[in-house]
């Protein structure tokens, strides 16, 4: 997958460790596929659930499966994992996936990590969230104001690798590639702070999505976040702008010399050209009149002759 196309950042912001896990890569089939995890569990399960999740749905989708079914498998992963490991018992993960065939993609999720389309005039959520906090408003049962006073707000619906029954994934699409846009997928740490408005701006304004990932995880940790912040950024011709015009080049320094084969005779050194120095400049005499010479020459006898007379006495 094209660096240019692809590009996600994630931090662990407050949180002792970072339990988020990213992955974009292409298939050997060629498909493409762009995900994010968002692990949970004690010590460092979270962590594991996230990267099994990933190495699972990866294994799967290279194999040639649906991503429904990679997702299945993915469940499986990390529920054997926790039979295996009796301290990793109750991990689970969030998992949103893009997968690329041709000209199409589709759209999966299980838990409230989100997908995004992202074009200049606007932003559509794709994703609903598996979490109580979305259902009970969605389903009329409770107002928002009723759901943020909740103890169960922060609570997950759906998770993988949580329960012993399979867990299904929602798929949406397949979506056209060909018409300018992004896609952002994101774990809660970025779109429980960020709202979707500032979204659509930071991306539209990036120049690559690799910037525009950096700057959606800053802009989430700038906000409060207390979570762990991932954005990955998959572009569909909405961020690849032309490369800038090239400065104009400084002058060159003149080149230096070609030099011969080893054995060939240097060229003669160059005589130096010569100096021309200023002529000198003389100190201009002022002529004397003669009737000053015979004024001092009489001012002198006069003085031997006083000094000759006063010696006398």
């Amino acid at each position: 997958m094209s660096a240019l196309a692809t590009g996600y950042a994630t931090d662990r912001g407050r949180r002792p460790s970072n339990q988020d896990a990213v992955v974009a890569t292409t298939l050997p089939d060629g498909r493409e596929v762009v995900a994010v995890a968002d692990g949970m569990g004690g010590h460092a399960a979270g962590e594991v659930a996230s990267a099994t999740a990933l190495s699972a749905l990866l294994d799967a989708l290279g194999g040639g499966a649906a991503l429904e079914d990679a997702y299945r498998a993915a469940d499986l992963a990390i529920r054997s994992a926790a039979e295996r490991d009796r301290s990793l018992d109750g991990m689970g993960t969030t998992l949103v996936a893009l997968l690329r065939s041709g000209n199409r993609y589709w759209i999966a999720n299980v838990g409230d990590s989100r997908a995004y389309r992202i074009s200049a005039g606007g932003i559509e959520r794709v994703t609903r969230d598996h979490s109580f906090a979305e259902e009970a408003v969605r389903s009329g049962q409770m107002t928002e104001e009723e759901v943020a006073r909740s103890p169960w707000k922060n609570s997950l619906t759906r998770a993988l690798g949580t329960g012993d029954a399979e867990v299904a994934a929602d798929v949406f699409g397949p979506f056209a590639a060909d018409a300018p846009h992004a896609v952002l997928l994101c774990s809660d740490g970025l779109h429980g702070v960020v709202q979707e408005e500032e979204i659509r701006a930071c991306v539209v304004d990036s120049g690559s999505s690799a910037a525009a990932a950096e700057r959606l995880s800053a802009l989430a940790l700038r906000g409060g976040s207390r979570d762990n912040v991932t954005a990955a950024v998959r572009d569909f011709g909405l961020l690849l702008r032309p490369e800038a015009e090239p400065q104009a080049a400084a002058a060159a320094p003149a080149p230096s010399p070609r030099l011969g084969p080893p054995d060939a005779p240097l060229p003669p050194r160059a005589a130096p050209p010569a100096v021309r120095r200023a002529p000198r400049r003389h100190r201009r005499r002022l002529p004397v009149p003669r009737e000053g010479l015979l004024f001092a020459a009489c001012c002198a006898a006069l003085v031997v002759w006083l000094a000759y007379f006063l010696a006398s006495f």
